[in-house]
């Protein structure tokens, strides 16, 4: 039985179907906090975190949400925002909810008049970067507390004016656990791969952000017996493969699809590639390094907060083919310099990355807005 006096929080969470960048977070935030000091109830849009939830056995609700006046967004429906705003307001009286987590920015626009009408702090963690329009129209700067992944992502709402007061960061912790408990296929005899054959892997959406094209001209400067492993799909997939033709390396690059289960690309793996063009606190860097993997990754968004350059894996400026190209032929060239670097980012994961970590310092938050 959870105790009584454990803090009741309502995770509200709108996304894409999916399991992926926020809804992994938020499932290991929750299967990591103590049951002795919070209570979690989530209302989401996914179905697929919604069965997620449930088969944790947390109590679940499952709305078709929307967001308005934001680029992209449908047109208002005040009738259909404010049954938002009604669910909301009877979730916290219900479970007798003392804080409102927002797991992401767009929850916020009827979150707000939730935490206002009952009296309960509303924080809003922020998993990637918000246009000034978008935290303008989702109401951030009124939320009373903005929780970024890095330092980047608070940036905007710091120019807006927010008080530094109400700014904080939280690093993604991952559960290594979960991560090494995975199936343990072995992906280079899945693939037929040369023996000796050296393998990049990466991780992400097939989508322009991701950079997986400069990973593809980064690639064709390497020797013949460098494999690039990508796992992840989207609409650039045949773009990206017509490229790697019309560049020459198409046997030397391997298009694995969407994998819920990253553990046996990592398994395989060398060095792991990040590319993008832009980021908040990428995941796949912080997999990579549990797993012992240094990595080569472009200078963007929180970047630099999880890798050291030279220390743990190599931070090269991003669109810039040529440096990636050159960091990757330096890994490539010395297995002393992968185990050393992949060392000391297995190292620094466990010691700053943990998702024991992540859930201690929303613990000691939630306490915090629910005592003030």
């Amino acid at each position: 039985m959870t105790p009584a006096d454990a803090i009741p929080v309502l995770f509200t969470h709108y996304g894409d179907q999916w399991i992926r960048g926020s809804e992994r977070v938020l499932l290991d935030l929750l299967a990591h906090l103590d049951p002795a000091l919070v209570r979690p109830i989530v209302w989401t849009n996914g179905e697929e975190l919604a069965e997620a939830t449930r088969a944790m056995g947390l109590p679940t609700f499952l709305t078709r949400f929307a967001y308005y006046l934001d680029t992209g967004s449908p047109p208002p429906d005040p009738l259909r925002y404010f049954s938002f705003v009604r669910e909301g307001l009877s979730l916290v009286r219900r479970y007798q909810v003392r804080v409102l987590h927002a797991n992401s920015a767009a929850p916020a626009q009827w979150l707000l008049p939730v935490a206002k009408l009952s009296r309960v702090k509303l924080l809003v963690h922020l998993h990637s970067l918000y246009l000034r329009r978008s935290r303008a129209v989702l109401g951030l700067r009124w939320a009373d507390r903005l929780v970024g992944v890095a330092g980047p992502v608070l940036a905007g709402p710091r120019a807006d004016g927010v008080p530094e007061r109400k700014l904080l960061v939280i690093h993604n912790g991952i559960d290594t656990g979960r991560l090494h408990r995975a199936a343990t296929a072995d992906l280079r005899v899945e693939l037929g791969l040369p023996d000796g054959a050296l393998v990049i892997g990466t991780v992400g959406s097939l989508i322009a952000r991701k950079g997986h094209d400069l990973a593809l001209r980064a690639l064709a400067r390497q020797e013949a017996a460098v494999h690039l492993c990508i796992a992840g799909d989207g609409p650039d997939r045949a773009a990206l493969q017509a490229l790697a033709d019309t560049l020459g390396i198409a046997p030397r690059v391997h298009f694995l699809g969407y994998r819920p289960d990253p553990a046996p690309l990592y398994r395989a793996a060398d060095l792991v590639l990040l590319a993008s063009r832009g980021e908040a606190l990428p995941l796949v860097l912080l997999e990579a390094g549990s797993f012992a993997l240094p990595v080569v990754a472009t200078d963007v968004g929180g970047v630099r907060e999880m890798v050291s350059d030279g220390e743990t894996g190599l931070v090269v400026p991003p669109d810039d083919i040529p440096a990636l190209a050159a960091a990757l032929t330096r890994l490539i060239g010395s297995a002393g310099e992968r185990r050393r670097q992949g060392e000391a980012a297995q190292a620094r994961v466990a010691q700053a990355f943990s998702v024991a970590r992540m859930a201690a310092r929303f613990q000691d938050l939630y306490a915090t807005l629910a005592g003030g």
